[in-house]
């Protein structure tokens, strides 16, 4: 074989062995989607179903207003997951604080190679060797280094990131406030809404016998032939209506308290009992100036803007700093095991400035663009003000409202109740007399109803009073996190605010807010002392923001509102 045809052969497995390499590495890192298998999902369910409903305390009594809130602040999946996305914002800042700090770099390692790593030099004016082939360094040799490095401008930018990240961390705790504020609006509404359907359930049950009762008998009545076909066919027509509006009513109920359950994050079919609770008449020791006026301070979503706005300025200023020179000092300690080297360990220091010159230009841009920033900031807070003072004002009328609608219901059931009674030994045994009965039954309890939920409408619009004023239900500091110990704190802190005595906790107190804030209260009072017209009290239409878009809804002026 020729020296020229094992050149051939060689260059042919080379290719062929890089070709097989290359074919081997796409192969490898190629990824085939793999679905998750049924025993995948099923695990899976398992894990998320325990992880949902455990470690939670068992019911062991009729659960009242203030362990229902309480529950659902401890176990409600939405509150958690804020509370975790609080805890992630804290654990960012601690490691956005070693942005700060010096880089501390320590490095060792191992050469070796085959043959001495030696050299020649030859002379630039004759072009011959000048100096016999020589090596300075072993075929063996280890190395270790210990730096410490610092950028100035480094450090000024991981200074601006720490402060933007505290502030996320306060604006975490406005939206878990925003969260808690939510969830206990949901279960004052639905609690209610659950405890009447409760009291009301046994009511419906009894009426609900009755109608199938005087269906039965009315059957019987035409087969009998005691009364004609068409009649009698009236009768069951009315009587199968009546049944089934109960029937309605009925499933209702039971879906009342299915939505207190999710609420308080139990399982649906868990059966429990609602404690009964006191319905005195709500007092609101808070005029509407001073709701608006404390909104402005307390609500959580404007508070966690005013951090936006915070980092917005942070944002602009670390922008800056970067169009700045970058000054960077080192300081480190070195070792070489090589056996030619006179000095195997020894230490430097420096420093080195470096500057984009370019950058500079840019300053101008920057800053504009900065400032833009800002002013779309405040103008997104002053837009958020805008529409909580709108909340806010809502909110007082639809109380007023729900208030007035309640007492209407209540003359209504009041009324119903009585001509039920007095109609009750008036009829006698017969088939129009069952029916008129079961009618006069049924329109009673859809009475009670219609006051019920006016009730619960009358007290989820009382607390959405408090909501919409940013006063908290739940104290900042509490003892232990126990049911028992969130149902206290709640119940006091409702105690609280029922007698107009806000607490400490809360950011400023009524008297401060009025003296440091009267311009706006100044602005009411001059509106008060000015003749109003008759077209006040009139229906008004005002926009609200509903998700993505704004309707249009009437409401109607109730500020000064007595009930007589």
């Amino acid at each position: 074989m020729t020296i020229k045809s094992k050149v051939l052969e060689y260059k042919t497995l080379h290719r062929t062995a890089v070709a097989t390499a290359i074919l081997f590495s796409l192969t490898a890192c190629s990824v085939t989607p793999t679905p998750i298998t049924f025993e995948q999902k099923l695990a899976l369910v398992n894990a998320d179903r325990k992880a949902m409903f455990q470690d939670q305390e068992p019911i062991t009594q009729p659960i009242s207003l203030e362990e229902a809130m309480a529950r659902a602040v401890k176990y409600n999946l939405k509150e958690r997951l804020a509370l975790m996305e609080k805890l992630a914002q804290d654990n960012i800042l601690g490691l956005q604080s070693f942005d700060m700090l010096p880089k501390v770099a320590a490095s060792a390692g191992w050469t070796g190679r085959n043959n001495e790593a030696a050299s020649s030099s030859k002379s630039i004016a004759t072009g011959t060797e000048s100096l016999v082939s020589s090596t300075s360094q072993d075929k063996q040799s280890s190395s270790a280094d210990l730096s410490v490095s610092w950028n100035v401008l480094d450090f000024g930018i991981g200074y601006f990131g720490s402060k933007a990240q505290a502030n996320n961390v306060l604006a975490a705790e406005e939206r878990r406030r925003s969260v808690v504020a939510d969830i206990i609006q949901n279960v004052r509404g639905a609690y209610w809404e659950a405890v009447k359907a409760q009291e009301l359930q046994p009511l419906v049950k009894g009426t609900l016998k009755d109608a199938y009762s005087a269906l039965e008998t009315s059957k019987k009545t035409a087969a009998e032939r005691l009364i004609s076909p068409l009649e009698s066919l009236r009768y069951q027509k009315s009587l199968l209506e009546m049944i089934s509006r109960l029937e309605t009513l009925e499933g209702d109920l039971a879906a009342s308290k299915s939505r207190l359950a999710s609420l308080m994050n139990l399982p649906p079919a868990t059966q429990y009992e609602l404690a009964s609770q006191n319905t005195q008449p709500l007092v609101l020791p808070y005029q509407l100036e001073e709701l608006e006026t404390l909104s402005m301070v307390n609500r959580p979503e404007i508070n966690e803007e005013a951090y936006r706005a915070r980092n917005t300025v942070l944002e602009t200023r670390s922008s800056l700093m970067r169009l700045l020179p970058g000054a960077s000092l080192f300081v480190g300690a070195h070792y070489n095991s090589n056996s030619y080297s006179l000095n195997n360990d020894w230490a430097d220091a420096g420093v080195q400035v470096s500057w984009n010159l370019l950058s500079a230009f840019s300053y101008s841009d920057v800053k504009n663009v900065g400032q833009a920033k800002e002013k779309i900031a405040d103008l997104r807070r002053q837009a958020l003000r805008m529409a909580v003072l709108t909340q806010v004002n809502l909110a007082w009328q639809q109380y007023k409202q729900a208030d007035n609608q309640f007492q209407r219901t209540a003359e209504l059931s009041r009324i119903q109740d009585a001509i039920f009674v007095q109609s009750t030994g008036a009829y006698q045994n017969n088939t129009q007399s069952l029916v008129e009965r079961v009618r006069i039954a049924t329109e009673s309890v859809l009475a009670k109803r219609n006051r019920d939920q006016s009730f619960a409408m009358m007290q989820s619009a009382y607390g959405a009073i408090y909501k919409a004023a940013g006063l908290d239900p739940l104290p900042k500091s509490i003892a232990d996190t126990s049911v028992e110990t969130l149902s206290a704190s709640i119940a006091h802190q409702d105690a609280l605010l029922q007698q107009g005595r806000i607490s400490d906790e809360t950011l400023v107190s009524r008297v401060a807010l009025n003296s440091a804030l009267g311009s706006m209260l100044d602005q009411y009072e001059k509106a008060d002392t000015e003749p109003k017209k008759e077209e006040a009290s009139k229906p008004q239409l005002v926009m609200l923001s509903t998700g993505d878009s704004l309707q249009e809804t009437a409401i109607i002026d109730y500020t000064n509102y007595v009930q007589p």
